[in-house]
């Protein structure tokens, strides 16, 4: 984990943009702050529980990188405002009047990064006259400041190869970094341009006119990062540690975890970490079948055996804490506060 933390600070340094680690992916303030320490200018949350957990653990820089809508929520961000920087996402007029009329009432400034569809077609504005439109409207509001534009690429991760990536990401960046040349020439300043994700944050970072990457799964990489060539095994932090706990048969295992310890995301099964000839069969919701082929077959009841698990984000929303495991002995145990903070 240390060594995926100083990597991407070292990338991100040495192309000359900041950095912004996602901390949706561990949920934990004390890797947070490890990853500040390596030099990131402040971090990413995707919800607002997210940002109350970190900013109590003395995190001040903070980019809510979703829209925050409803008198409810609105009210916390301002409470939030009132003791850290933070900035949100945006992509409707109605949205950012809310904000401004309610940072106005409670006297603080809520940063406003205005969120482009670069092509995943998630939310965010189109392209073009709209995201100036909108960055136009935000520039007369008291309450809000307009900090630049933002846009997450995450359908590269449905690009089957490197050279379909570099296409994806190529035509995505450059329906932002068009747009804000646009607005400047209008009279728009745009401070940042905040993209990236892990799997395309080493092509994106390298466009002109990017001025922040906000990868977050490479802190501890996964099965998804595996089968795109962007991590290798050995840059695999997070394994779930499992029990065998049956051997029905000479080719079968059965483990004490499931699909509560494991997010079956995509309908994928993590992979045995070190283990030959293991293969996920099934989950139920305590209990993973094993087949077992080779020397694996040799494993009996009592043997633990460690995973990889497909999707490293929503694996660790399951579990209460993370075990920092160096040289074969556990070193330090983390509560991640953030799990579940899902409002």
């Amino acid at each position: 984990m240390e060594r995926n933390i100083e990597a991407m600070a070292k990338f991100a340094r040495d192309v000359g943009v900041n950095l912004r680690p996602h901390v949706k992916t561990h949920k934990t303030p004390e890797i947070a702050h490890r990853q500040l320490g390596a030099g990131a200018k402040g971090i990413c949350v995707q919800k607002l529980g997210e940002a109350e957990t970190m900013a109590k653990a003395g995190i001040n820089d903070i980019f809510i990188t979703n829209q925050v809508v409803g008198n409810l929520k609105i009210r916390r961000l301002t409470a939030l405002a009132q003791h850290c920087n933070v900035s949100v996402a945006v992509d409707s007029s109605e949205n950012v009047q809310a904000l401004s009329s309610a940072a106005r009432e409670a006297g603080v400034e809520i940063g406003v990064f205005i969120e482009v569809d670069c092509g995943l077609h998630r939310c965010g504005v189109q392209p073009g006259r709209n995201v100036f439109r909108l960055a136009e409207y935000t520039s007369k509001l008291d309450g809000v400041s307009f900090r630049g534009v933002m846009a997450f690429e995450g359908h590269v991760y449905d690009a089957p190869s490197l050279e379909e990536r570099r296409r994806v990401v190529d035509k995505a960046i450059r329906s932002v970094t068009s747009t804000v040349k646009m607005m400047e020439r209008r009279g728009i300043a745009v401070e940042d341009v905040s993209v990236g994700t892990t799997p395309s944050v080493r092509l994106s970072a390298k466009y002109p006119g990017v001025t922040e990457v906000q990868p977050g799964n490479y802190v501890f990489n996964d099965v998804m990062q595996l089968e795109m060539g962007t991590a290798k095994a050995e840059d695999c932090a997070l394994t779930v540690c499992t029990t065998i706990i049956s051997r029905p048969s000479n080719d079968r295992a059965v483990i004490d975890a499931g699909s509560k310890a494991f997010a079956y995301d995509r309908g994928k099964f993590p992979k045995a970490k070190e283990v030959l000839g293991v293969k996920v069969m099934s989950f139920y919701e305590e209990h993973g079948v094993l087949k077992l082929r080779g020397s694996s077959q040799r494993l009996k009841i009592g043997d633990v055996v460690e995973f990889i698990p497909y999707h490293a984000c929503t694996t660790v929303n399951l579990h209460d804490e993370l075990v920092g495991v160096r040289d074969g002995k556990v070193e330090t145990v983390w509560p991640i506060l953030a799990r579940g903070k899902m409002k």
